[in-house]
Order: C-alpha cells, then sequence, then structure tokens
C-alpha cells in the first residue's frame, strides 16, 4: 500500500536522493550534474526550509518512494537564495560540493536559456513532483498531485504553474488529466550537450478558482 503524508525537514536527504536519481529525463542526475549535494541545495531544500507549501512524500512499505513540492509564491524561491548565500557560498569554500566545477557547465546554460513562466498574478505557485521507478504505474503521482493541489484550493491560491519539457511523456499525460493546459512551449538548446538535441520546453498552467 502506498500512503501519502505531509513531507518533513527531516526527508530532506530522501527527496534530494530521489530528486538525484530522477533528475535526467526519469535517470540519474549525474549525467549533467555531479555533485549531488548541490542538486539537493539548489532544488530541494528550500522548499523544506520555509519558502514551501503543500509538501508531501509518498510512502510504499516505509520508504520514501515520491514526493511533491512547490511554493505558493514564485518569488519566495528567488529571496531564499538571497537570504542563503553566505551560507552557500561558505560551503562552496570549504568544499561541501564535490562536483561542483562540472556542475557549473549546466548552471551557465541554464542561466543563459533560461526558462520562462506564466504571469505570476495569476498563477503565484509552482510545483515539482518526481517518482522512482518502482512507484510509477501505480497512480502515485496522481494522488501526490491532487493533495498539491486540494491543499492549494484550501489556502485561497488562484493558480499554480510547472516546467517540464517534452521528454517527459508519462508526466504530461498526468498533468493534463488533472486540468492543466500548456501556457508556452519553445525549443531550447539547454540539454544539447548531454542529449545531443534540442528539447521543447513546456510550461503548464492550471487555474484553482473554479
Amino acid at each position: 500500500m502506498v500512503s501519502i503524508r505531509p513531507a518533513r525537514v527531516s526527508d530532506l536527504e530522501a527527496l534530494g536522493q530521489i530528486a538525484y536519481a530522477t533528475g535526467f529525463f526519469g535517470d540519474s542526475a549525474a549525467v549533467y550534474f555531479p555533485s549531488p549535494p548541490l542538486f539537493r541545495d539548489l532544488w530541494i531544500k528550500p522548499y523544506l526550509n520555509g519558502i514551501g507549501a503543500c509538501n508531501f512524500v509518498a510512502e510504499l512499505e516505509g520508504t520514501i518512494v515520491g514526493y511533491i513540492i512547490g511554493t505558493p509564491d514564485v518569488g519566495a524561491y528567488r529571496r531564499y537564495f538571497l537570504r542563503s548565500a553566505l551560507e552557500i557560498l561558505g560551503k562552496v569554500l570549504t568544499g561541501g560540493y564535490p562536483g561542483l566545477l562540472k556542475s557549473a557547465l549546466y548552471l551557465l546554460r541554464a542561466a543563459r536559456y533560461g526558462s520562462r513562466q506564466a504571469p505570476i498574478e495569476r498563477y503565484p505557485a509552482h510545483l515539482h513532483i518526481n517518482l522512482l521507478p518502482q512507484a510509477r504505474g501505480l497512480g502515485v503521482g496522481q494522488k501526490l498531485l491532487e493533495a498539491h493541489l486540494d491543499c492549494l484550493r484550501a489556502r485561497g491560491i488562484p493558480g499554480v504553474q510547472l516546467s517540464t519539457t517534452q521528454e517527459n511523456t508519462a508526466a504530461l499525460g498526468l498533468y493534463q488529466k488533472l486540468g492543466f493546459e500548456v501556457y508556452a512551449a519553445w525549443k531550447s538548446p539547454l540539454w544539447k550537450p548531454w542529449l545531443g538535441r534540442e528539447a521543447t520546453h513546456v510550461i503548464m498552467v492550471k487555474d484553482l478558482r473554479a
């Protein structure tokens, strides 16, 4: 049986491991980002350290096999890093992020070919969802997403957005099933060094006011 519960700060390592294991279109992020601690601190830790809301994990026989995290305020993510800049810099200077130099190629390309977003006035929340292979095909993603959306509605959040690529066909199907619509799509060279081609990025949105 799969159970869904609210995420806790103590789940950081487990969520970081899942994020890293699935961070390259369902496969390991080691292909392009050989620094698991930095990956965790950039894309998991902020949501468990104050800016997140409506975060849930899925457990299978007591083991976390998936999660959904997000924030009701897109700008909060940027402000978090302004507040945490010294802590992150300290880890950089003391060698706390092995693999940093090779990971920098992705960070530089991400800065150059940055993502887009839907209007934050209408869709102020954003989310991320990841599942381990053993959790796929069991309806876990839908349970996590429904729990997250219900929580956002209860908080009075008017809308939510997410960023993905057309490589993630299963995720796209789930989002569309639960009423997300494509706001924008564009081809980006961001992933070309690792995919060997451009990837189509997609911004999807859902109005939560209805």
